[in-house]
């Protein structure tokens, strides 16, 4: 019975994290690998930032689900997708929540001291988007503005922390990651706009409704754009430009396919928001 009630509790953590749902801490860490992939680094140098940025990333991503489920312990209990949440159930209490949540951020400064101090100054300014993000659903149509600012700022370090400023090319970058976050994570919101309509929770998806289709379309568009001019600027090779257009269409029509009343069809079309991610990281390696 001991071991039952351990294995429990370790699978309860590992739930808080959302370790069974990795599709969250890849989506933070591929805006830093793009902008790995725009730089010029020896091999083993590359290798141990992306290990770096991988790691990180899952870290901090752990530490944001935290600070998310205890700001919204009540909220979840309104939504049928999030009313099993180890917190609004009460399988762990907040005691342990913010113990872990304490783990978590530490671990991340571990790895944040790796960077240059400039560069942890920069990382350093994010937390309070971090921490004001989970109030915005309260107050504003438009949280996914600040999930944006969130999920892309790791290219802001590696910016810094290798040019020692924002360059055209890196802004650029962070831009269309900022719209890339916009998109899929309007998607993910129609999984639960009915619940949030009744509870009075905003997002795009409350805000567009049936017209979501539309304003997802415009961000992925920007965001081809802007892998677009980088893949260009880079190699001045027609065949990016025909590449881009390629997966400009499949993403397209994967849009059009894309069910906004269901909630399935919603989450299946975010993650696929990982093999995107994954043309992307190669076009700008190729580029």
């Amino acid at each position: 019975m001991l071991e039952n009630l351990v294995t429990k509790k370790i699978y309860n953590y590992l739930e808080l994290i959302r370790f069974y749902k990795p599709i969250g801490f890849l989506l933070l860490m591929w805006p830093c690998w793009f902008a790995l992939s725009i730089l010029e680094l020896e091999f083993k140098s590359f290798v141990f930032w992306l290990l770096i940025f991988f790691t990180g990333s899952f870290f901090m991503r752990s530490a944001g689900c935290i600070i998310n489920d205890i700001v919204d312990r009540n909220i979840d209990l309104k939504v049928k997708r999030t009313e099993s949440r180890p917190i609004a159930s009460n399988k762990i209490s907040l005691i342990e929540a913010f113990i872990i949540l304490f783990m978590f951020l530490l671990l991340s400064l571990l790895i944040l001291l790796q960077f240059n101090y400039m560069s942890i100054l920069v990382g350093l300014l994010s937390m309070p988007f971090i921490i004001l993000y989970p109030f915005m659903k309260r107050i504003t149509y438009w949280p996914q503005i600040f999930l944006g600012i969130i999920f892309s700022w790791g290219i802001l370090i590696i910016s810094v922390e290798f040019n020692h400023q924002s360059t055209i090319n890196f802004i650029i970058l962070y831009l269309g990651c900022f719209f890339w976050t916009l998109g899929y994570d309007t998607i993910y919101a129609y999984q639960d706009k009915n619940d949030d309509i009744q509870s009075g929770i905003k997002s795009t998806a409350v805000y567009f409704n049936q017209n979501g289709r539309y304003f997802v379309n415009f961000c992925y568009t920007l965001v081809l754009i802007t892998f677009g001019y980088l893949g260009w600027n880079s190699s001045n090779s027609l065949i990016s430009l025909i590449i881009i257009a390629i997966i400009g269409i499949c993403t397209y029509i994967a849009i059009q396919k894309w069910d906004m009343d269901s909630s399935e069809s919603s989450n299946f079309y975010f993650r696929q928001n990982n093999f995107f991610a994954i043309m992307l990281f190669t076009y700008l390696l190729i580029f």
